[in-house]
C-alpha cells in the first residue's frame, strides 16, 4: 500500500512535534510559564535569607558578623534545596513532550543546569552585596569572590543524579500533603541529595584550603622566591583555576551518569510522570491550612502506603540493576571470546616458528 492511500485509509499518522531545548528558549518560557517549581526555588531562597537573618541577629547564643560564614551558609541552605527543583520530572507534561519527541535527557538536563546556575548566581552575589551593607566590610571581596560563583555547582550536580535516580515531580506542599504515597521518594529525593550536597561543598571547599595554606606555606620558606609566587596569586590560581576545574568535572561527571540512566530508564520515567500528572489531577483543591488539618487522617493511611510504596522502589532497582548486570555480563562474554580466540592463534604461531 503506496503513502497516499494509507494517508487515505487511516488518516496522516501525526508525528510527534520536537521541543527545541536551547537556553534562550528555556529562560524565557520558564519566566513567561512561572512553573510550580520556580516558587519553590524562590521559597528556598526565601529560607536561605531567614537562616542569615537567624545567624545574624540571633538573641539566644553568639551573633555571627564574619561575611564569608554568613554567604556559604545562606547561599548553601538555599542552593542545596533549589538545585532539586531542577530535576527533569519537575515539569511532568513538559517532559513527557520532550523525551516522548525524542529529546536527549543529557541536552535537557544541561540547559536547565545553566537556567538554575543564572538564578543561583545572581542569587549568591546578591545576597553577598546585602552582607556588605550589613558588615560594612568589603575587603574580603577580592579574594573570595570566586568562591561564592562556584556555590551553585556541587548541588546542581548531585540535583542531576537525584532528578534520574530519585525523580520526584515538583508538587505544591497543600497537594503534596494529601499525596502520602509520594512522600517516601518525595523523602529520599529531598534528604540524601541535601546531605550529599552539604559535605561534597564542604569536601570541595576544604581541600583547596588546604592545598593553599601548604602551598603559601611552602613559598614562606624559599629562600630565592620567585616575584610572581604572592599570597594573591596562590589563592587565584586555586580558586580561580583549580576549584572551577574541579567542580566543572564533578558536574560533568554528574551529568554524564544521570544522562545514561536516563537513557536507560526513558520509558520508566515517562510512566512515571504521567502517572504523577494522573494523581495531581484527583487531590483535592484544598487550601494549605484545609491540606494541613486533613494530615491526621492521611497520616494513618501512611505505614501501607510506604510499605507498598518500598516494595515497589525495590523492584524498579533491581529491574535496573539486571538490566546493568546483563550489560556488565554481555561485556565479559564478549572479553573472554576476545581471549579464547588470542590463545587459540597463539600455539599456531609457536609451531610456525619452530617450523621455521
Amino acid at each position: 500500500m503506496t503513502d497516499a492511500a494509507t494517508t487515505a485509509a487511516g488518516g496522516p499518522v501525526a508525528q510527534p512535534v520536537v521541543v527545541r531545548v536551547t537556553l534562550p528558549r528555556e529562560f524565557w518560557r520558564v519566566l513567561r510559564v512561572w512553573p510550580d517549581w520556580l516558587l519553590g526555588m524562590l521559597t528556598s531562597m526565601g529560607l536561605g535569607l531567614a537562616t542569615g537573618a537567624f545567624l545574624y541577629w540571633n538573641p539566644f547564643a553568639t551573633q555571627v558578623r564574619d561575611p564569608l560564614t554568613l554567604i556559604v551558609t545562606i547561599v548553601l541552605t538555599a542552593v542545596a534545596d533549589a538545585s532539586l527543583t531542577n530535576q527533569l520530572a519537575a515539569e511532568p507534561e513538559w517532559a513527557i513532550r520532550v523525551l516522548a519527541a525524542g529529546g536527549d535527557p543529557a541536552r535537557l538536563l544541561r540547559v536547565r543546569n545553566q537556567v538554575l546556575y543564572v538564578f543561583e548566581a545572581g542569587y549568591a552575589f546578591g545576597v553577598a552585596g546585602l552582607v556588605i551593607l550589613l558588615t560594612k566590610d568589603h575587603h574580603w571581596v577580592k579574594h573570595n569572590w570566586p568562591i561564592i560563583a562556584e556555590l551553585p555547582l556541587a548541588p546542581i550536580a548531585a540535583g542531576n543524579l537525584a532528578s534520574v535516580l530519585f525523580p520526584c515531580p515538583f508538587m505544591r506542599l497543600r497537594h503534596r500533603l494529601q499525596a502520602t504515597t509520594t512522600w517516601p521518594r518525595w523523602g529520599a529525593y529531598i534528604g540524601i541529595p541535601f546531605a550529599l550536597t552539604s559535605l561534597g561543598t564542604l569536601a570541595v571547599m576544604a581541600a583547596p584550603a588546604w592545598i593553599e595554606q601548604r602551598v603559601t606555606h611552602s613559598a614562606e620558606k624559599m629562600h630565592h622566591r620567585p616575584s610572581w609566587l604572592t599570597g594573591d596569586n596562590i589563592h587565584f590560581a586555586t580558586w580561580l583555576i583549580a576549584v572551577p576545574v574541579l567542580n566543572l568535572l564533578i558536574w560533568a561527571v554528574a551529568l554524564k551518569a544521570a544522562n545514561t540512566l536516563a537513557h536507560l530508564r526513558r520509558d520508566h520515567l515517562v510512566e512515571l510522570m504521567r502517572k504523577h500528572t494522573a494523581l495531581a489531577a484527583t487531590v483535592e483543591d484544598l487550601s494549605l491550612w484545609g491540606a494541613v488539618k486533613a494530615l491526621p487522617g492521611n497520616l494513618k493511611e501512611i505505614p501501607a502506603e510506604v510499605k507498598n510504596a518500598a516494595v515497589a522502589e525495590i523492584e524498579q532497582v533491581r529491574a535496573v540493576g539486571g538490566q546493568l548486570d546483563r550489560g556488565l555480563e554481555r561485556a565479559l562474554a564478549r572479553q573472554a571470546a576476545r581471549f579464547r580466540a588470542r590463545h587459540v592463534a597463539e600455539p599456531v604461531t609457536d609451531q610456525s616458528a619452530g617450523t621455521a
